[in-house]
């Protein structure tokens, strides 16, 4: 894959991280709403039953790519600002990328008889084999997604998933006109990220070739126990689903659930913007010896999530019922609790995200790796104590439970290396304003539109605290200025 050469490699300051931050939010932010759409016009129009068949697909099939990963894209972030040479950087990660994923693909091929029957999915053999399409695709993806998160060319990757939501977006709503199935969309799926790929070849023509030998054992060496944190992150944020499809045989409380979760997944905006330039920043200053800088960024990106994400999830918390309702229909209704849950879990799961990929930054694999690991035999635990019990609701309370052991230990590990990973003043102000807009939220009940009316509003007097209390000014606005130069 042709390299992007940077323009000004010795350029390192807080505002590209916080310009690029801005830029991939706002592309982020885009795919998220695009999203959303598709979940509802999905949700809608497949009914619970069918919804709670294509969620788990798609769950499986996320966790597959993610395994096709194995760290090689973090890798290739984290080497990028460190080499001489990154043309050979990109060159080995798009040709490790694209072997793994098609080696994968021929065993979840063979495998996806046994797939269908382990979660009880009539014709599922059928359907895992045309979501796995999308494999070979995505691994020249994340190929792209690494080089260019490495050179913080966050413009061009925003663009990226722009047109990546656009083209999956004016599928589904085709197959409103041409017959509305879980096979349609899942082979829509597949259209976006081609036509995804098509963009980024107009951009950068790939690269791939017999890469140096070296190099690929210096990346394998760095991608091996990135690729164990990757594999074991997307199984703890799919555990409880897969859990709860094999204890409990409602298919609608299952549909509940996957929308509820899918709808959960809102913040998630945040830690997949966040980590790519927490990554390449803090292992640039790091490589410059810069400890002070990589602690800046560190505290930066933290303060973001405790200021903008943390209230957003307890406001949604508050209105998750008729959220649930606006959004997918009143029938959906009970997956309110559930949304409720996850939300709080996935707050959680954004700072865990980002302050392990900020000791990932410092080459501390193994820790985060074995953090996470620790994990896994909690979740189990957790997950098969609640679910038999308490079913939907037991799954959204122990995912919760595993996040925030999680969060715990990485505060612990990151102030061993960095210090504190927040400033106590952020987190005392943050934590005023959201608890005053919580309080007003919980007097006013607002259904369907009103919604629209209610939230932001809401989010207005929560920023009108923050200024007062001093934790927000004019110097936060300037990184919106997306347009300018940094």
């Amino acid at each position: 894959m042709a390299a992007v050469p940077e323009t000004n490699p010795a350029r390192n300051t807080v505002g590209v991280a916080a310009r690029g931050t801005v830029q991939l939010l706002i592309g982020r932010g885009l795919f998220m709403v695009s999203g959303y759409l598709i979940t509802v016009i999905l949700a809608r129009g497949l009914g619970p039953a069918a919804y709670g068949v294509y969620g788990v697909v798609m769950s499986l099939l996320l966790w597959i790519e993610v395994v096709g990963d194995l760290g090689i894209q973090r890798a290739t972030i984290k080497m990028v600002p460190e080499v001489t040479d990154s043309s050979q950087v990109a060159q080995t990660s798009a040709a490790l990328l694209l072997v793994v994923s098609l080696l994968l693909f021929a065993l979840c091929w063979a495998a996806a008889p046994w797939l269908a029957s382990v979660f009880t999915l009539a014709d599922g053999a059928r359907l895992f084999r045309i979501a796995i399409l999308d494999l070979p695709f995505n691994g020249l993806y994340l190929a792209y997604q690494g080089v260019l998160q490495g050179y913080r060319k966050f413009g061009t990757l925003a663009v990226t998933l722009v047109l990546y939501s656009l083209v999956k977006l004016l599928g589904i709503a085709a197959l409103l006109l041409i017959g509305l199935s879980v096979e349609a969309a899942l082979i829509v799926n597949v259209l976006a990220t081609v036509g995804a790929l098509c963009f980024l070849f107009t951009q950068n023509r790939p690269r791939i070739g017999l890469p140096d030998k070296a190099l690929v054992k210096s990346m394998l060496k760095v991608a091996a126990p990135l690729g164990v944190f990757v594999v074991t992150m997307q199984f703890l944020l799919s555990a409880h689903l897969w859990l709860l499809k094999r204890f409990s045989t409602d298919d609608a409380v299952i549909g509940f659930y996957a929308a509820a979760f899918n709808l959960a997944r809102l913040p998630t905006v945040v830690p997949f913007v966040l980590t790519g330039v927490v990554l390449a920043s803090i292992s640039l200053a790091l490589a410059r010896n810069d400890v002070q800088l990589a602690r800046h960024y560190l505290q930066a990106a933290s303060r973001f999530i405790l200021v903008v994400l943390f209230p957003v999830c307890v406001l949604g918390a508050i209105d998750a019922n008729p959220i649930m309702g606006f959004v997918y229909s009143d029938s959906y209704l009970e997956g309110g609790p559930f949304l409720a849950w996850l939300l709080v879990a996935f707050g959680l799961f954004a700072l865990l995200d980002t302050l392990l990929h900020a000791l990932i930054a410092a080459g501390q694999y193994y820790r985060v790796t074995a953090t996470l690991l620790a994990l896994v035999p909690v979740t189990l635990a957790i997950n098969l104590l609640l679910i038999p019990t308490y079913g939907a609701l037991g799954a959204a309370i122990g995912f919760v439970m595993t996040l925030a052991a999680g969060t715990a230990g990485a505060v612990f590990w990151i102030y061993h290396r960095y210090g504190a990973p927040a400033q106590l003043v952020t987190l005392l102000r943050s934590g005023a304003a959201t608890a005053g807009v919580a309080l007003i939220s919980l007097q006013i009940d607002a259904i369907s539109w009103w919604l629209l009316v209610k939230l932001p509003l809401l989010l207005l007097v929560y920023a009108a605290l923050l200024a007062l209390l001093r934790e927000l000014s004019a110097e936060d606005l300037k990184p919106l200025a997306v347009w300018k130069k940094a």
